[in-house]
């Protein structure tokens, strides 16, 4: 179980505010407050939270209705990802930013059993989480990939359909090491986002799903490079606004050395952070994250 000694950090939020859960009608006002700190909006990320089976999202709000923080958390299984926080500058230093992330740490831990929970953090978000139990770990990297040609290696790239969700979710489980079912599903039935899976010989050796809008794949698996490198072309086959990037755990040796051996620089961040024992996962299989929020 996740530990429970740093519960004696919650502190009653100020009078004139009260937390709430999030509805459809407060996405644009996140996306603004996203927009505020530098980040993507990404409307469709925080609808997929929003509408999954097993997440919560909250905000903070004024006596007036004004959104002043943010947070959110999924759950895929044992493993839990809190994303979104985000404090409005009028009203940062009032302990929103702690009782967020206390209401979906809790959320995570005790209505969903989460065991570990990951999140992507700020410079200026570590002091928090840090205070919370969360540590550091391996950090990620942003890469930015050169166009590839498929390897005549017999790995086969299709569109993935909602059909494919049972065996993408069982490839998935064993190597992201929690149960991304409803990740997958929004995936597969997206019109605008192509989900890109490989097979070797009938079976799931590798899935990849294309943002068009940003260039950017992930969640990313592959078995090997070579598999990586059939999806990545795949994806290089349809029309992309910026050149495509990934961004993959440095954990990863296997990837990090097939995209040094393209001569691919890393762009290293080590943002990411942890609570909790970690979970079983084969980590030479993933090469890209989705976004902070979804893990």
């Amino acid at each position: 179980m996740l530990p429970t000694r740093l519960d004696s950090l919650a502190m009653p939020l100020p009078p004139d505010l009260r937390i709430r859960d999030a509805t459809h009608d407060d996405v644009s006002t996140i996306v603004a407050l996203r927009d505020d700190v530098g980040w993507r909006g990404h409307d469709w990320a925080l609808r997929a939270v929003l509408d999954a089976p097993a997440a919560r999202f909250v905000v903070v709000v004024d006596g007036d209705g004004a959104i002043a923080g943010v947070g959110s958390g999924i759950a895929y299984g044992a493993i839990g990802v809190v994303g979104n926080m985000i404090v409005s500058e009028p009203h940062r230093r009032r302990g929103i930013g702690s009782e967020v992330l206390q209401t979906v740490r809790a959320f995570l831990r005790d209505e969903c059993g989460c065991t570990r929970l990951e999140l992507y953090a700020t410079p200026a978000g570590r002091p928090l989480y840090a205070r919370h139990g969360f540590e550091p770990i391996e950090p990620g990297a942003r890469a930015y990939l050169p166009p590839l040609e498929p390897p005549a290696d017999g790995t086969s790239v299709d569109i993935g359909r909602p059909a494919d969700v049972g065996a993408l979710a069982a490839y998935d489980r064993t190597r992201f090491g929690g149960d991304r079912s409803s990740l997958l599903t929004m995936m597969a039935t997206d019109p605008d986002r192509p989900l890109f899976v490989a097979r070797r010989e009938g079976s799931v050796a590798g899935y990849a799903w294309l943002r068009p809008e940003e260039g950017r794949i992930g969640p990313f698996l592959a078995e090997d490079p070579d598999v990586a490198t059939s999806l990545v072309a795949a994806a290089a086959e349809h029309e992309v606004g910026e050149p495509l990037t990934v961004n993959v755990p440095t954990s990863n040796r296997t990837a990090t050395a097939w995209l040094e051996a393209l001569g691919v620089e890393l762009d290293p961040w080590d943002g990411r952070m942890a609570l909790g024992p970690p979970v079983a996962r084969r980590e030479s299989t993933i090469y890209g994250s989705v976004v902070g929020a979804l893990g």
